[in-house]
This record gives C-alpha cells, structure tokens and sequence, in this order.
C-alpha cells in the first residue's frame, strides 16, 4: 500500500511466516465495538488481507477467532470488522461510550494496543500524553496530534479521554518526531458505522469515568484486541545472497529487478527511500536510499542473524577507534550483520546483537577499514520504521 504522506509511517506490523513463500502474517490493535463482536481498526491494517483473527484478552485469558471484514472506509483510514466464529460468545457490555465532541487542546489522553507483539510480548500496552493539535498531519481536520507514543502495531488501537470515553483510533507518526503520533477522530468512525444496518446503539454513557486510572485499564484491557492478518505473500527469498549483490553503483531498477519487487517508497524530498521485507525472517528488511539516481546508503536488519553473548561493558570498552574490522571480529567472537556502506566500501556498518537479549546490540562504524565510532543500544527504545 502506498501511503498519501510519505514522511508518515503507518503503525503495522509484520509478524510471522505462515505458509512457505505465498503468505505472511501481520498484526494491529482494534476496540471492541459490540457485545456481538464489531470491532473498528484501521484500513491500513486489513487492507489486501485475505484471513482475519481476532485475539480476545479477557481477564489476561486470550482467545482467538476469526473474523471477517464488514466495512472500509479508505479515505480516513477506517474499518470495521466482526468475529464470526461460531465458539464466540457474546461480550460484557462495553464501559465506554463515543465523544465525538467538546475535545481540547492540552487535554490528558491515553492508547492502548499491542505494538510489535512478536518481540514486546501479548500484554496490551498503554501510554498517555494530551491533544497536542486538534489537526493533524499537514493540517488534516480528521485527525488529532497527539503526544501519546505510539509503536509500530498500534494501528487501530483506542484513544481514550482520561474519564475513558473513546475519542479516536492511532494510525501513523512521524519516524523524526519526538512523541508525535496521529489519532483518527471517532466521529468519522461513526459515520462508518452509520453505514452498517444492523450495527446495534452504542452506549450512551461511560461506565468508568470515577474509577482510577489502573482500574479503567484493567477494564478497557478486555476490550483492546489484538487482530492478526494473514496477507499474501512477502517480497525476498534469501536476504543475505541478495544483500551482498547490491553495491555503490546499483540502481533503484537493479535492485527491484534483484528482488523481483519494487520496493515500497516511504520519503520523497530529494532522497528516496525505498524497503524491502524479507519472507525467511518476519524483523528482515533492506533499506537503500537514493540521493537522485544513485545509490548513497544502504542498511539491513536480518534481527539475530549474528548474536554474542559477551556484548557487556569490557567488551565495550575494547572497541577502541583505529581497530580494524578483522580485529574488532576477533573481539566479539564472529563477524557482525553488515548494515551500510557507502561509495567506494570507505565507510561500513556493523552490528552485533546479544544473544541473551536480543534487544541490545553494538554498532561499529568503519572508516577505511579502521573503528572510527561505536556505540551500544537498545531496540526497545528505538522509534523504528515500518509499514505495509
């Protein structure tokens, strides 16, 4: 899918492999919208889809179903779902209600969704922050800017008001933007739902504004699904062959023809950018970045292709500038995954991840084959890029 704004990224997660080289699964948030099972997402999430399951968190008790697709509304990037699996049993009443209406700037505010479950794990995830904007991207009128961080798989979670009516659904961010995220307004779902002939009233009142906060999220938590999409097929077969044909003076045509897929465009302003997600591993990925017609970078994330459980501080402290790469492999006990390298091989990237933990990782850059930074981090804590 090609998004409007390419400087956007949508909130989407790629999960797992399904079935050898014809499908993959992703991942979204959704809210409960029915005791029967209508659930709103975005249309980012189930778009090209072809199975939907829904992950039902009752209590901390998860049952999944299936579900199909009801209604789209591509414009505002909207969908409505329902389960239809026949073990499905109707839900409590739900303890929320839409305000569409009388929403500050400034006003405290908080998500909920399932951002990367693969790697953060199946325990819905919350964060706060206020109305930053009452317009979003570009001064879009049907959104919200907001402070709340956002992850990748956030896509289609609830927004909240802090009494715990439902104000909106997060959809994108900004990859350079310190807590900007964007939040669909819920009155452009409720025109969605207009269109659904039996779609049943939704509560008048919400049931939960004078509970503390820790109580509305233990109650909203049975109500945050997460939706699971198996979508066809993925774009690479064998990520580190392919990888290491790409060189300084390939072509976006090139690469494209090397991948047998065009890569998905995220920026345009003088540089482009184009991905490729790997079908072997689920966190693979190929960026190259054109500035004009030529290749100026290009990275790779194959996650724990390499891993040494040794990355502790000593081990730090001994990548020292000056070293060269076969020394710095001598250290770490293996080579690294090879990220970047620019014209002429005269600067490279590598990167190390702990086996243990597989959130931390070393950098090393090269300098004519010589250490000229490294540093150590945390994915966790990373804003990372991702999309369909």
């Amino acid at each position: 899918m090609k998004t409007k704004h390419l400087i956007l990224f949508l909130l989407f997660c790629f999960a797992i492999k399904v079935k050898a080289q014809t499908t993959s699964m992703a991942s979204g948030s959704g809210i409960v919208l029915s005791t029967d099972g209508y659930i709103a997402t975005n249309n980012h999430v189930v778009d090209g889809g072809i199975e939907f399951f829904v992950d039902v968190f009752t209590n901390g008790i998860k049952k999944s179903y299936k579900a199909s697709v009801i209604k789209t509304d591509a414009t505002n990037d909207l969908a409505i779902i329902k389960i239809n699996d026949p073990t499905f049993k109707k839900l409590s009443i739900l303890p929320y209600s839409l305000r569409m209406q009388g929403i500050n700037v400034g006003e405290k505010v908080f998500a909920m969704g399932y951002p990367r479950p693969g790697l953060q794990g199946e325990e819905v995830k919350v964060t706060d922050g206020i109305i930053s904007s009452k317009t979003g991207f570009q001064n879009d009128n049907k959104t919200y800017q907001i402070s709340a961080p956002i992850q990748p798989g956030n896509s289609g979670g609830p927004l909240f008001d802090n009494s715990g009516n439902l104000i909106g659904l997060t959809n994108a961010g900004i990859p350079s933007g310190e807590n900007v995220g964007y939040a669909i307004k819920i009155s452009n779902l409720n025109n969605l739902l207009d269109m659904i002939a039996d779609f049943p009233a939704m509560p008048m009142k919400t049931t939960i504004s004078a509970l503390p906060f820790t109580e509305k999220v233990k109650i909203l938590s049975n109500f945050t699904v997460l939706i699971r999409v198996i979508v066809p097929n993925c774009d690479l077969k064998t990520p580190s062959e392919l990888f290491y044909k790409i060189n300084s003076n390939s072509t976006l045509e090139e690469i494209s023809k090397l991948f047998n897929k065009e890569g998905d465009n995220y920026r345009t302003d003088g540089i482009s950018y184009y991905k490729w997600i790997f079908c072997e591993n689920p966190d693979t990925y190929v960026d190259c970045w054109f500035l004009g017609n030529k290749i100026h970078l290009f990275m790779k994330s194959f996650k724990n292709e390499t891993c040494n459980s040794n990355l502790n501080d000593n081990v730090y402290k001994l990548i020292k500038p000056g070293l060269s790469y076969s020394v710095v492999c001598k250290i770490m006990g293996g080579e690294g995954d090879k990220y970047r390298s620019d014209s002429g091989e005269m600067l490279r990237y590598y990167k190390w991840f702990d086996c243990n933990n597989e959130n931390l990782y070393f950098d090393v850059w090269f300098l004519n084959d010589k250490v000229h930074l490294v540093r150590k981090g945390d994915i966790s804590q990373e804003k990372m890029l991702f999309g369909k």
